[in-house]
């Protein structure tokens, strides 16, 4: 079998090799080495005066180390607590890990407890402790590769909860070259238990030695620009009890001679087919799916078969993408070889939809509908010695449940200034879940959940105080049942020292009625978080909570949770054999600050009055106001620097330049959007024209002809064809005319680009693409030219 496996990994991997070039360029323009990373700890306290089943102290460590060396690096990271300790009982793998992951250039490495995933029909997530490697020379081939061991040896005790279990070691590679048009992946996952490594059999707990090789093949077409093919085939063969006998058996499948055939050994198959189309910003795509009875891979810790699914999905924004709704549906069935008692299929549709008619007010809702159909069939030994001669014998039950859910969301931005911001909330949820059975829903078979919550908060930005109170309620009907949760909450934030000190404070109060009583509950919550030097976050989380019931009244219970985290970065160390004062305040000195374009010679004081001046001047234009609050709070921090260190001012200085720089960068693009748009709003408009003279042709000559009557319809339609081409071909010629590039810089075009800039910021923020900007602005450089160019 590892033979085997060799030569196909020996016959593949030459494809990947290739000559490797020094990057020359890197040395001397950096510091060579580097060592940079977090630890990060945390400690829980529990303490209740009725409830014992959580542990009173719980303890967390994690840390991550990157050690750099030019473009070598080793990245480490662990992970440490007691509460594995504290389950009582063993597990087959380790609760506390530590691992590796080197990296140069494009080779990465993974060594210690990690984890790595192929397909989700390979080696999909499974932890293991080993080794692995990732290597991508170029952009259009990667190839990864693992060996390790994905379970540990537990022997069985007298602990139910301990679950016996093998060693169970594995590898597997997998490899892709990708191109523009195409991708062609295979990837394969070998996995065997060691039967020798328990020394009692645990048959009895329904464990025994497998073994198992998987071999997955995916790729993908693209028709053209907008259609695009994808498909997936794997296969998988596993063998249930390696101690079952060989048998001569001839096998079946492309894995046939990779393995050895007993009686126990099981062929599944499993593949996957798609294909995507995108039309006018709409993408629709249809997925196919099947996956055979019993297929498992032991590269996953659980994997879900016995289906076939289609599901078709579409998406598309509106109205100059203030709106974007997106719908799949899909339809899902088990038992493909009609083995199971009790079959079902499954219906599943859902939409979603979001609207944003202004920067202030956003809307999203969505709706889904999931429906099951059980089809039971009766016992047939039932019928056979039913004595009861009155009974209608049904042959199956048709039962099917359904389950909708809607969801409502409105936020609306009250107000958003310079001192305050105010913001309302508005959250509405509806589940509904009904049983039919034979097609009538019986009463007490319907549960329907309601959810609302409505909150509202008031922000003072100068006092960093946010306030917020909100309502929640809940009314449940389940069966014949109902019951009523709702209460008020009320939350206090606020920052201090310059916000780098933050804390939390609220209350909530809710009250439960239902047929058993009325349960209440009050919960206190506090916490405060520290950030020192920007490398040190320390903070403190306690909650309080008081509940009474009808049959257990009292119950208190505290949380309380400490957490310290550091991150650093150590650089090689600049020696500086001249006496210096590094605390000399950044006021007393002529300082020089350089960056970019800028340079200035002054005092603290007049470079930032200087820096300050740049976004005053009428040359620079209109700030947007997410970027103006940017600018401000910069400002803010460089004025408070005057009386810090020198490096202190230096570093606040030059984050504002930083700032102001890149408005400047988007200013320029902003303009070039502009100018695309009037662009792209030409080529529509001479699109459209060309439609309408071929409409007024095929009328006109019509018209002239004599085998079409000449009703008064007829005409009325020619003369609005007519009049339709002869406007829109004047306001053709006018478009043309309008010479945007002597208007870039006028008045009115100003007052376009101003009116609009918040918007526009906001999705060149946003990583919006240059063609959805450009939509957004031919819109309404369209409403212009009608509004103020005719």
């Amino acid at each position: 079998m590892l033979k085997n496996l060799l030569f196909l990994v020996v016959i593949l991997l030459p494809a990947f090799v290739c000559s490797q070039s020094v990057d020359l360029e890197t040395f001397g323009k950096s510091s060579p080495f580097k060592i940079g990373g977090g630890i990060s700890a945390s400690s829980v306290f529990y303490s209740s005066n009725q409830r014992n089943n959580r542990a009173p102290f719980t303890y967390f460590a994690q840390g991550n180390l990157n050690i750099s060396y030019y473009n070598f690096s080793i990245p480490i990271s662990y992970n440490y607590s007691n509460q594995g300790a504290q389950l009582g009982y063993q597990l087959p793998f380790n609760f506390n890990r530590l691992s590796l992951h080197p990296k140069y250039k494009w080779v990465t490495a993974h060594v210690g407890d990690v984890n790595m995933s192929f397909s989700p029909y390979t080696l999909s997530g499974h932890q293991f402790s080993g080794a692995g490697v990732e290597l991508q020379p170029t952009k259009a081939i990667s190839f990864k590769a693992m060996y390790g061991r994905l379970v540990k040896a537990i022997t069985p005790t007298e602990d139910v909860r301990t679950l016996a279990s093998y060693q169970r070691m594995g590898y597997g590679f997998k490899t892709v070259y990708e191109q523009k048009a195409y991708t062609v992946g295979v990837s394969t996952f070998y996995a065997i238990d060691n039967q020798n490594s328990i020394a009692i059999n645990p048959d009895e707990q329904g464990v025994f030695p497998k073994e198992n090789l998987v071999l997955d093949v995916e790729g993908r077409v693209a028709l053209s620009k907008d259609l695009e093919l994808n498909a997936t085939y794997a296969t998988t063969i596993l063998t249930q009890d390696l101690r079952a006998q060989e048998t001569s058996e001839s096998t079946k499948g492309v894995l046939r001679k990779l393995f050895n055939n007993r009686a126990s050994t099981e062929y599944y198959n499993a593949y996957k087919l798609g294909v995507k189309y995108s039309v006018y910003e709409a993408t629709l795509g249809i997925d196919y799916e099947r996956v055979a009875p019993g297929y498992e891979t032991l590269g996953a810790y659980f994997f879900n078969n016995d289906f076939e699914n289609i599901t078709l999905n579409l998406s598309r924004p509106l109205f100059n993408h203030k709106v974007n709704l997106s719908f799949n549906v899909g339809y899902q069935r088990d038992d493909l070889e009609d083995q199971k008692a009790n079959p079902t299929s499954r219906f599943v549709g859902a939409i979603n939809a979001t609207y944003t008619p202004s920067e202030r007010l956003s809307l999203t809702g969505s709706y889904s509908n999931f429906s099951t159909y059980t089809n039971v069939r009766s016992n047939q030994f039932e019928d056979i010695n039913d004595a009861n001669l009155l009974d209608n014998v049904v042959d199956t039950l048709n039962y099917k449940q359904v389950s909708q859910n809607a969801n409502l969301n409105i936020n609306y931005i009250l107000s958003n200034t310079k001192t305050k911001n105010e913001n309302l909330n508005l959250n509405y949820n509806v589940s509904d879940i009904s049983n039919a059975q034979g097609g009538v829903v019986r009463v007490g078979d319907t549960s329907v959940f309601h959810n609302f919550s409505t909150a509202y908060t008031y922000g003072i930005k100068e006092l960093h105080l946010n306030i917020t109170p909100a309502v929640h309620g809940t009314y449940n009907t389940i069966g014949l049942e109902d019951a009523i949760t709702w209460g008020p909450t009320i939350s206090v934030k606020k920052g201090f020292f310059n916000n780098e000190l933050k804390s939390v404070l609220s209350s909530s109060y809710n009250t439960a009625k239902n047929t058993s009583g009325a349960i209440k509950t009050t919960n206190l919550r506090g916490g405060v978080s520290y950030v020192y030097l920007e490398k040190h976050n320390l903070s403190l989380n306690a909650i309080q909570l008081f509940r009474s019931t009808p049959s257990v009244s009292g119950l208190k219970e505290f949380t309380a949770t400490l957490a310290y985290n550091y991150s650093f970065d150590v650089k090689k160390p600049k020696i500086n054999w001249k006496k210096k004062d590094r605390k000399r305040r950044a006021k007393d000195s002529i300082l020089t600050l350089n960056y970019k374009k800028y340079k200035y010679v002054a005092y603290a004081e007049t470079i930032a009055d200087t820096i300050l001046q740049l976004t005053k001047s009428t040359k620079f234009g209109t700030l947007p106001d997410d970027k103006n609050l940017e600018l401000e709070g910069l400002a803010e921090v460089m004025v408070k620097a005057i009386d810090k260190r020198e490096v202190v001012f230096k570093e606040s200085a030059i984050d504002y330049l930083k700032s102001v720089d890149g408005f400047k960068k988007f200013q320029q693009q902003y303009t070039e959007y502009v100018l695309s748009a009037y662009t792209k709003l030409i080529k529509d408009a001479e699109a459209i024209d060309y439609q309408l003279e071929k409409e007024f042709l095929r009328l006109n000559a019509e018209n002239n002809g004599t085998k079409i009557k000449k009703t008064a319809e007829f005409k009325a339609n020619i003369k609005v064809v007519n009049d339709r081409f002869e406007n829109h071909r004047t306001m053709l010629k006018g478009m043309r005319a309008w010479d945007i590039m002597k208007e870039i810089n006028s008045i009115r075009l100003n007052r376009f680009k101003n009116k609009h800039i918040n918007k526009v910021y906001l999705m060149y923020r946003n990583a919006k693409t240059d063609a959805e900007i450009v939509d957004f602005l031919e819109y309404y450089l369209a409403d212009l030219y009608h509004k103020q160019m005719r």
